[in-house]
């Protein structure tokens, strides 16, 4: 084995001094970053392993190290939350065996490997389809994910497990700068995401000039002025000063029954799984559009508060919250737009609508074109304008 490794080593050091990216072709590059992409996964399922034979064998007590993950950590120049994290997807891994497989073969990232082993020890029956959903990348698997614990998972007992592991952490970084992690129950995050996502909206649509900080500064000015007031730009009570909706897809057996059954959703678009009786006690406050719906077919849209927005646009919502290009998981800062240009005759329908992030609405209205979408995603190819084509 080590021959091999010290071959393997010096095989990719021979490529590494001659590997000069700035003389790649586009087409040559891609192809570079895929096969580099799987050496990196093949390499870090290795590591995983390793580090957790470290800690089985207590070799890191030979050199005087704190526990394993120390030792590896220290090695690879990383830090220790991540060695510990892959130390125990290793672990994981041992009763997953396809999803081990899918390692070996350089098909998962480490943190794709994480997902579906933390998910899947919980649900090893949904093991095949997080592959497969791994396959679209991190944020549908992270989706599937979130569904999959919850299919197993007591909804009552799960608002308790969620309510126990809210948390705010704020420390100061290496500039001087406040930093934090948070996490909120999906019913008060969604809430708390829609006011920050209009107010970030509002303050980007009301700059000056064409020129824009990154969307995710505007979203800290959200922040400042909701938390710390400001009087000239959003009133003391939040709630009265920006327009800010949730939207909750329920069936409507699971809204009159009070849980859902087996094939049933409550969820929140673009945030997961949400508790019933949750819906049920705020279906009359302001914030919330409740689209109860009966199999595949919206039953009622009941929309509460000032602001009543068309059926279509409701049904947009609760199609997906996302980028519609292919590939592309952006759900923030979204552009509403027509497929076919309203000014060319495009209905504004459902069919004709999609959601688009800023940078993909940018190369459409620059001449890029939306394909059709694809029927079991709506996903559609964005693609250069004719004249570029080739």
């Amino acid at each position: 084995m080590f021959a091999s490794l010290a071959s393997s080593r010096n095989l990719l050091d021979d490529v590494a001094r001659t590997f000069d990216a700035s003389s790649l072709s586009a087409e040559a590059v891609l192809r570079a970053v895929d096969e580099l992409g799987a050496i990196r996964r093949v390499v870090d399922g290795m590591l995983a392993k390793a580090a957790k034979r470290v800690d089985e064998t207590n070799a890191h007590g030979g050199v005087g190290a704190h526990n394993a993950a120390a030792l590896v950590a220290r090695t690879l120049g990383v830090g220790t939350g991540e060695v510990r994290a892959a130390i125990q997807t290793a672990s994981r891994l041992e009763r997953l065996p396809a999803t081990d497989a899918a390692v070996r073969a350089g098909k998962l990232s480490a943190r794709a490997a994480q997902l579906i082993a933390e998910t899947a020890i919980v649900n090893p029956a949904a093991e095949e389809s997080l592959l497969e959903s791994a396959e679209g990348g991190l944020i549908p698997l992270r989706d599937a994910c979130v569904a999959a614990r919850a299919d197993v998972e007591d909804p009552a007992a799960r608002a308790i497990r969620q309510r126990s592991l809210r948390q705010w952490h704020s420390w100061t970084d290496r500039d001087g700068m406040v930093a934090g992690r948070y996490r909120f129950t999906p019913e008060s995050g969604a809430r708390i995401k829609a006011v920050i996502d209009a107010q970030s909206q509002r303050l980007f649509r009301g700059r000056k000039s064409g020129a824009h900080d990154p969307l995710a500064a505007y979203a800290a000015d959200a922040v400042e002025r909701l938390v710390l007031g400001d009087a000239s730009e959003v009133p003391a009570d939040p709630s009265t000063g920006v327009d800010a909706v949730v939207h909750v897809v329920i069936d409507h057996g699971a809204l009159m029954r009070g849980g859902t059954a087996a094939g049933e959703v409550c969820d929140i678009p673009g945030v997961g799984p949400v508790d019933v009786a949750w819906v049920k006690e705020l279906l009359g406050a302001a914030f919330v559009t409740a689209v109860v719906k009966k199999g595949k077919d919206i039953l009622t849209v009941a929309h509460v508060g000032r602001h009543v927005p068309a059926e279509v646009m409701t049904a947009l919502v609760v199609s997906g919250r996302e980028c519609d290009v292919d590939g592309c998981h952006q759900r923030g800062y979204l552009e509403r737009d027509h497929v076919q240009e309203h000014s060319r005759g495009g209905p504004t329908s459902f069919a004709n609508l999609c959601w688009l992030c800023y940078a993909h609405h940018r190369l459409k209205s620059g001449g890029w074109q939306l394909g059709p979408p694809e029927p079991a995603t709506r996903k559609r190819k964005l693609r250069p304008p004719p004249a570029r084509a080739a």
